[in-house]
């Protein structure tokens, strides 16, 4: 530890404690440069027969008005059914939320979640070359269920994402704009549960001069000019 280091961690928690230094800014640009190190993180969801994973690969943060931060989220969204790789999309979700600091447990958490905008882009519908092998494992009588139905039949099943041959009927329909829809609620009702148990929250580190900084005389966090301000008690 060089001297300026031995006197700046000296010097400021008496500054802190003297009023003399009242709070500390981080600008947005530098909180999500810093996040990018925790990711990526998965959201799971139900697949009849298989599984559902969305993988967070990026996220971008700006404030949004009321004192709230708009987190842009980037990553993928994985269908397989049946061991078949069924399909795959580009997914950006927009969450906004208030963070909030839990002195108690020295740990940063976003509240009052709430899911905006959700987009698939550059999807690709693999059920044209897996198809067949999922077939395969079916019984024998699906086949004509399958090919007989018409786009609203499908859309019948979005009630009852249980029914396999229902599921994947959906699929050979190329309905593949419904993908979104017949999972979306889960996918959000999930995220929101991951924020508000803590399974996505930072926890301040006493190794970090700053964040043991703000353990011991952190007061709340306050949204404004780009940024997320730690005001000091």
């Amino acid at each position: 530890m060089s001297i300026l280091e031995k006197v700046q961690q000296w010097l400021v928690p008496k500054l802190i404690a003297l009023k003399l230094v009242k709070q500390v800014t981080f600008s947005f640009a530098e909180l999500t440069a810093d996040m990018q190190i925790y990711l990526p993180f998965n959201i799971k969801f139900s697949v009849p027969n298989g599984n559902g994973l969305v993988i967070i690969s990026h996220v971008q943060l700006t404030e949004n008005k009321n004192g709230l931060v708009k987190a842009k989220l980037k990553g993928t969204l994985d269908i397989q059914c049946m061991g078949e790789h069924l399909y795959s999309s580009s997914i950006h979700i927009e969450l906004l939320g208030k963070p909030i600091f839990i002195k108690e447990k020295s740990v940063i958490r976003a509240t009052n979640v709430q899911i905006g905008q959700v987009d698939l882009a550059d999807d690709n519908l693999m059920v044209v070359h897996n198809t067949r092998k999922i077939i395969a494992k079916l019984s024998n009588n699906i086949l004509g269920h399958m090919w007989s139905l018409t786009v609203g039949t499908a859309l019948g099943f979005l009630d009852n994402v249980t029914d396999m041959k229902g599921y994947i009927a959906l699929f050979v329909n190329k309905s593949s704009h419904r993908i979104l829809e017949l999972h979306r609620k889960e996918i959000e009702s999930n995220l929101i549960t991951s924020f508000s148990n803590g399974d996505i929250e930072y926890t301040l580190k006493e190794t970090v001069f700053d964040e043991k900084l703000f353990i011991k005389y952190g007061k709340d966090i306050v949204v404004e000019n780009e940024g997320l301000t730690f005001r000091f008690s």
